[in-house]
Formats: C-alpha cells, sequence, structure tokens
C-alpha cells in the first residue's frame, strides 16, 4: 500500500483507469508482443513482460480441476482467465511493477484470484503534428479467475468490482475515478483518436481539457464507434 507522503500526491497524478475482461485467442500474442501492431511508436523504455504460465496451460489446468469437481466438461464459452488494462502514471518500470505485484498480492488474498501475467506497454500512442511522441502508458496483467479448489468462475458483484477500482488507483498512487460514473475508459484504436482529438484543441484553439470536455470526448468517441458497428452489421444483412 501506499505510503501517507505519497498519498498526499494523489491529486496531482492522473485519474486510474483499470478495464477486466475476459482474455482473447490473440490476447498473449499481443501482450508479448510476438505479433506487433502498427500502432507502436519508438519507446523511451523497454516493455516488461512476466509470464509464470502460458494462457493455453493455465486453461488446461482449470479445465481438469473442474471436470474433477462438476464432472462435465466446462463449456467453451467460459470465460476463467480475465485480463485487467491498467492505465500507468508514467514510465518508470521499477516503481510501476512494484506497484502492480503489490496489487496483485492484494487482490489474490481478498478475492482470491491470481496473477500469471504482467506485461508493462511503454511503446503504444501516436506522433502529434509536432513530432513529439504521445505516450499510452498501461499494463496488461492477466488473472486465473477462478476458484482453485473447484475450477469455477469466482463471482464478484459491483461492490467488488468497486473495490478494485479503488484498490488500482491507491497501489499506483493515482486518483481514482468518480464512483458510479459510466465507464469511459477507451481501447488501443480510441485512445489514439482521443490524444489526436485533444491535441487539435490545444494546438488550434489553446483550450486546456476540463474534466468535462475530456468526458464528452471519450462518450463521443465510443458512441461514434457503435454506431459505425451498428451500420455495418446492418449494411451486410443475414442473408448468406
Amino acid at each position: 500500500m501506499p505510503t501517507k507522503a505519497a498519498a498526499k500526491n494523489f491529486k496531482n497524478m492522473g485519474k486510474s483507469c483499470v478495464k477486466i475482461k475476459p482474455v482473447t485467442g490473440s490476447s498473449e500474442k499481443h501482450n508479448t508482443r510476438e505479433i506487433e501492431p502498427k500502432y507502436l511508436i519508438p519507446s523511451e523504455v523497454e516493455n516488461i513482460h512476466i509470464v509464470d504460465s502460458k494462457i493455453e496451460d493455465v486453461r488446461k489446468e482449470i479445465e481438469k480441476k473442474y471436470f474433477e469437481t462438476v464432472g462435465q466438461k466446462m463449456q467453451a464459452k467460459a470465460t476463467p482467465i480475465r485480463e485487467a488494462v491498467i492505465l500507468l502514471p508514467d514510465n518508470d518500470n521499477d516503481k510501476n511493477l512494484e506497484n502492480l505485484l503489490s496489487l496483485n498480492d492484494e487482490l489474490k488474498e481478498r478475492y482470491g484470484i491470481s496473477a500469471f501475467q504482467v506485461h508493462i506497454h511503454n511503446d503504444e500512442g501516436h506522433i502529434d503534428d509536432n513530432g513529439k511522441a504521445k505516450y499510452n502508458y498501461h499494463a496488461h496483467v492477466v488473472y486465473n479467475w477462478t476458484d482453485p479448489s473447484t475450477g469455477k468462475s469466482l463471482k464478484l458483484g459491483k461492490q467488488e468490482m468497486s473495490e478494485i477500482q479503488t484498490l488500482t488507483a491507491e497501489h499506483l498512487q493515482m486518483q481514482r475515478g468518480e464512483k458510479g460514473s459510466k465507464s469511459l475508459s477507451l481501447n488501443h484504436h480510441q485512445y489514439r483518436g482521443y490524444l489526436k482529438i485533444k491535441d487539435e484543441l490545444v494546438r488550434e484553439f489553446k483550450i486546456e481539457l476540463t474534466e468535462k470536455k475530456d468526458r464528452e470526448i471519450r462518450a463521443k468517441i465510443i458512441e461514434d464507434e457503435r454506431q459505425n458497428k451498428d451500420i455495418g452489421r446492418n449494411s451486410r444483412g443475414i442473408s448468406r
């Protein structure tokens, strides 16, 4: 946990953001950079990769335990492994890794979720019109989201998920996002668009983003992408 002295500096730090979702078939290759995204930019410091086990191997162990406990195979659509995408305050690898490992320890103690991969990415973002790199420092933490004695997925409700948001902010020494607010966290593609809009406002209109304006931009980016997806579905129709 952060010290009292560190806690006093929270107001000067950015707001924390953690988005937890089931892993996908491409998660590990993206996280380890086995497959490099096209939007990487030259980084000032190296990425960090800690892999205790591969996702495929952990899934097999979970399925084995589940079968032994329940007597039937785990459904293919089950999500026993999840990853948290966590915004980082800077590119201080030593500090960020220490804080992430401390967070993982507390999450395991409180809720039983067990981290087996940690990836810190310092090479994503975009280059603005002045040639300056704007980085999106973040981490991907992969968790075994099951009861180790049964293989069944852990059931965490809204209260527990809210607590995880709070713990993440505390361990990373950042401000916590507003409780009860609608999630406006962005994926990689959306975040790059957000940075470009932010740069344009500052450059052309000399406008610094207020918290309200920041949320408006994020909400519009998310809504525009949702509408584009809906248009794509409708244009395809349902015929084969």
